[in-house]
């Protein structure tokens, strides 16, 4: 009976150790409307990092936000800067005036190591 136990642990932890595994190599999914809020002349900078999160760069105080991202089947998503460069395929960068308003924005192909 104890080795019966014993089996059904070891069955069971390799399953737990497969499960997590699998999950670690899913890539994320992403959203074919992730970028649709985005407007020049009307986006702000506030809405952006609502919408997208952190930038993985800025330039002149936060004039100038840039965002990693990455393309599956679903669409696009956000890479966050700590995976570094590791996913990217474009560059999100946008402008900003002094007010906060976007003034204008361009992906940018990233090229891979």
């Amino acid at each position: 009976m104890n080795v019966l136990i014993y089996n059904r642990r070891v069955i069971m932890v390799w399953l737990l150790f497969f499960v997590a595994l699998v999950g670690a190599c899913v890539t994320p999914r992403g959203r074919t409307d992730l970028l649709n809020f985005i407007e020049d002349g009307k986006t702000t900078r506030e809405q952006t990092v609502l919408q997208l999160g952190e930038p993985a760069a800025f330039f002149e105080e936060g004039r100038i936000l840039c965002f990693r991202l990455g393309h599956d089947g679903g669409g696009a998503y956000v890479v966050g800067k700590s995976t570094g460069f590791a996913g990217v395929e474009t560059s999100l960068v946008m402008v900003f005036n002094e007010q906060g308003v976007l003034i204008r924005h361009s992906q940018v192909q990233v090229k891979g190591p």
